[in-house]
């Protein structure tokens, strides 16, 4: 009886590990089905575009995944994302993975994850980086929360976007690796809820484009008056997803554009005294 008590022991022990480890869908990007990573969701298009492959230039493993601006014609370029939902049971601290990145016209990688509890977003994360990364390196991203409470589910998102300074275009031939994905640690509740904006500021949408919903996080420095609202070009006004008074803060909505036709809306952010507005492509 003691020598199976000490084998049942040293079984924990040798699982302990895998106990505290997020349960991220095919991780380190291994399996793959009719040309996506197994537990994502990719922009990829059959017949028209493809963005997301398969590589087997890898951090660790066989495969890894490769993210690469496509054109069409020479006049449209169509960014590389990739996203999955899973369920977590844990409040982690940080958010990691190991990458490449080669850049082109000033583009930037950008990784975004967001923690939820009954559906309501309570923590949040993001990486980015727009130097070029020739071997692959490691990214570790702290996850902050503004709220308490263990979440129940992670949305974790990936993809190249454009610099605000050249009104957020893309550039073909901009190319990222992608492996070994991990959450890891355990955020406190009360180290992480101290941490609060200094400035108001509104985040490109993820992912862009996007169809048919996307998300639209922002920071508010103190409690007052706050309106987020959707424009198509012509100015008109074709959703209010914010129109209250909201806590000092990061925040984040859901933007969801099934009825609305494809093409180019504005989000503005409004509070007294700051306006800010980013473009967004709604791509059926």
């Amino acid at each position: 009886m003691k020598s199976l008590a000490l084998i049942f022991l040293l079984a924990l022990v040798v699982a302990a590990p895998s106990l505290t480890e997020a349960q991220i869908p095919n991780p380190g990007f291994e399996t793959w089905a009719a040309g996506q990573p197994t537990g994502w969701i990719t922009d990829n298009t059959p017949g028209f575009d493809t963005t997301v492959t398969q590589t087997s230039t890898s951090h660790s493993g066989s495969w890894a995944l490769k993210g690469k601006v496509a054109s069409f014609m020479g006049l449209v370029s169509f960014p590389p994302w990739i996203w999955a939902e899973f369920p977590i049971a844990q409040r982690y601290s940080t958010f990691s993975g190991w990458y490449t990145f080669t850049p082109v016209g000033g583009d930037s990688l950008y990784g975004w994850l967001v923690m939820y509890k009954g559906g309501s977003g309570i923590g949040v994360s993001v990486f980015s980086n727009k130097t070029t990364r020739g071997s692959f390196t490691q990214f570790n991203a702290t996850i902050n929360y503004f709220a308490g409470g263990v979440p129940d589910s992670c949305w974790m998102w990936f993809a190249i976007i454009g610099s605000s300074a050249n009104g957020d275009t893309i550039h073909a031939g901009s190319t990222f690796t992608l492996d070994d994905l991990t959450l890891s640690g355990t955020a406190t509740g009360v180290e992480q809820q101290s941490t609060e904006p200094v400035s108001y500021s509104l985040s490109q949408n993820f992912p862009n484009p996007f169809n048919p919903s996307t998300m639209i996080a922002y920071q508010t420095a103190k409690s007052g008056p706050v309106r987020l609202a959707v424009y198509d070009i012509l100015g008109r006004e074709v959703a209010t997803l914010v129109n209250s008074v909201q806590p000092q803060g990061s925040h984040e909505v859901r933007f969801d554009a099934g009825e609305l036709s494809s093409g180019v809306y504005i989000y503005r952010l409004q509070t007294p005294g700051f306006v800010q507005q980013r473009k967004m492509i709604f791509q059926k």
